[in-house]
């Protein structure tokens, strides 16, 4: 079931091709940002991508996260729109789990919808563009990289391609205080915008891995993309 998926051309364009974090503010190149070169070093990109918030405004991007673990792999697909009209930011996600109910989260500056499908009641709250339940690319990062940089090591192994983006391949190993959980990861980082294209984190014998399928810039969606059609019979909650 879609609910009210109706993006402008780029974005349906775009829709066939985390834990969680505060949702991003607008923002405009900071003088601590480091432009993208072929020389760039290996804390000027862990710098980029900790610290500077994407040079993004209005796009869509869809991802996936699979996790594999005791012979089993699970799959969730995310795909998120942020649109920017008259100074107030609209958002739409969408998630899907095989095997478990679709959920939507739609929203403005004032106040968010989640529905999750199948139940009877919508949550409408004014407090998730500001807090920290609706995740956002960067955000989630952040807070890892923040903790990695603490407990690992890491290289700079060079640029790679990730679907069709150029990306700075970052390895991270644990330290010795840290060897005990035997966690690894590697990460790119987009050349451009500095958001993750790419995680694979691994511990012992689970994986997990989250990859940028698609990322369409300066998208002019229809603004009912941003309301929820709910199924008739289902009570909209205010929290």
């Amino acid at each position: 079931m879609m609910l009210g998926a109706c993006t402008s051309e780029e974005g349906a364009d775009a829709s066939m091709g985390q834990e969680t974090g505060g949702m991003m503010e607008k923002t405009t190149p900071s003088e601590n940002q480091t432009e993208a070169s072929e020389d760039i070093n290996k804390e000027a990109v862990l710098e980029n991508a900790s610290e500077v918030d994407q040079q993004l405004e209005n796009y869509y991007l869809e991802s996936k996260v699979t996790t594999y673990m005791d012979g089993r792999t699970d799959e969730t697909l995310t795909r998120e729109w942020f649109y920017w009209k008259d100074g107030e930011l609209h958002f739409r996600k969408e998630i899907e789990r095989a095997d478990a109910p679709g959920q939507y989260i739609v929203g403005n500056d004032q106040h968010s919808m989640l529905y999750t499908e199948g139940e009877d009641t919508a949550v409408r709250t004014a407090n998730l563009v500001k807090g920290s339940n609706l995740p956002s690319p960067s955000e989630a990062m952040k807070g890892r990289l923040s903790s990695y940089r603490m407990s690992h090591d890491s290289k700079l192994m060079g640029k790679e391609e990730v679907n069709g983006r150029t990306g700075h391949h970052l390895v991270f190993t644990p330290k010795e205080a840290a060897r005990e959980s035997g966690t690894t990861m590697d990460l790119w980082i987009d050349a451009e915008h500095w958001l993750t294209l790419k995680e694979v984190l691994d511990q012992g014998e689970t994986r997990m891995v989250y990859e940028v399928g698609t990322l369409v810039e300066g998208i002019e969606p229809a603004m009912d993309l941003f309301q929820l059609d709910l199924p008739e019979g289902v009570e909209v909650i205010d929290q």
